[in-house]
């Protein structure tokens, strides 16, 4: 499960992106007011997160969260989404690829005697459709660095409200779904474990992993600059709740920060 420390830090430099953009939803279709804004835009800032330091921890911390949006034509790099391909983009429907990072933990971050596991570098497909104003993104990552980490599919549906010119509120719910191998790599607890760490051994298999409730909102200041905030509860379930690695199986994640637009 251990690789180098280079691409450890790039791996949870990644999450945090993901992280940060997960929560606040920034995508240039939400955000641009005119085709050409939609076809070339940059967007950079920085934000402070609070999240568990594993799934299933009881224990928090805060990270730095840098925000990128940036698209040329059909190619763009934003974090939760990665560096990718627009293969279809209209008012109403979006499809498209990109690579992506899948978050792992520290071995210091979980109980002693349980291995490390890295974040890998995933393969993501994604569809989005808007209808009544309801926007529903369903995306699937499969590892391709550390096979191990297998395959997790998501699905969101949020609902954005334009409370005044400024304020932008979405809440959205979410649920993921994840492979035997990732339910495995994350939350699995191998003979060798066991007998370090003093749990049992345990060997999920694939199934819903958790479901989510955010709110999101972003108010815009200035011309270019807009303060970002959200807060959210996730619920690990089923056999992901089940494992004796899980301290909480419900955690909340809350963050702000500052966007630039260029």
């Amino acid at each position: 499960m251990t690789n180098s420390d280079g691409l450890r830090r790039l791996g949870e430099a990644g999450f945090r992106c993901s992280l940060g953009m997960v929560m606040l939803g920034i995508s240039a279709s939400a955000a641009a007011d005119s085709e050409q804004a939609r076809s070339r835009h940059l967007a950079l800032g920085l934000g402070v997160a609070g999240l568990p330091r594993y799934q299933g921890a009881d224990e928090y911390e805060a990270e730095p969260v840098p925000l990128i949006d940036a698209r040329y034509g059909r190619f763009f790099a934003r974090s939760g989404e990665g560096i990718g391909i627009t293969a279809i983009d209209t008012d109403g429907f979006t499809a498209g690829v990109s690579a992506n990072w899948m978050r792992g933990y520290q071995d210091d971050d979980v109980p002693r005697g349980i291995d490390e596991v890295d974040s890998a570098l995933g393969a993501r497909l994604f569809v989005s459709t808007r209808l009544w104003g309801v926007v529903a993104t369903l995306a699937t990552t499969r590892a391709i660095t550390e096979v191990e980490r297998g395959l997790l599919v998501n699905a969101v549906l949020a609902y954005p409200i334009h409370a005044t010119e400024r304020l932008v509120v979405t809440p959205s719910l979410g649920a993921t779904w994840a492979n035997e191998k990732y339910m495995i790599s994350y939350f699995g607890i191998d003979a060798t474990e066991s007998a370090a760490s003093g749990l049992a051994p345990y060997q999920p298999e694939d199934g819903f992993k958790d479901a989510s409730l955010r709110i999101k909102a972003s108010y815009r200041m200035t011309e270019n600059v807009s303060a970002w905030g959200a807060v959210g509860v996730t619920r690990l379930l089923g056999e992901a709740a089940d494992s004796p690695l899980v301290e909480d199986d419900t955690h909340a994640i809350g963050l702000l920060g500052f966007v630039y637009r260029f």
